[in-house]
């Protein structure tokens, strides 16, 4: 794999709900919905970087950390988030 297939792989866009527990990832987009608004209150925001601690209750929800405070996140509501993964490199 060339560096540039990782630089290709980092800047497609997935939803949160796909992001691994221990991955970073920084955000794209955030869906309009009936949460965009809290969403935008606990920085989730375009260019937020996001780190996914774990999975709970089954996967149904998400502990996130986004600017130094944890945050629960139901998977549906993850899934309206697009990120894309952090490089290394990338802070």
């Amino acid at each position: 794999m060339t560096n540039l297939d990782v630089q290709d792989q980092t800047s497609s866009s997935i939803s949160l709900d796909s992001v691994q527990p221990g991955e970073s990832c920084i955000v794209s987009s955030v869906a309009e919905s009936s949460c965009i608004c809290q969403l935008r209150c606990l920085g989730v925001v375009e260019g937020a970087m996001l780190d996914l601690i774990r999975s709970v209750s089954r996967g149904r929800l998400l502990i996130l950390r986004v600017d130094g405070a944890d945050m629960a996140l139901r998977r549906e509501v993850a899934a309206t988030i697009q990120v894309r993964l952090r490089s290394i490199n990338e802070s």
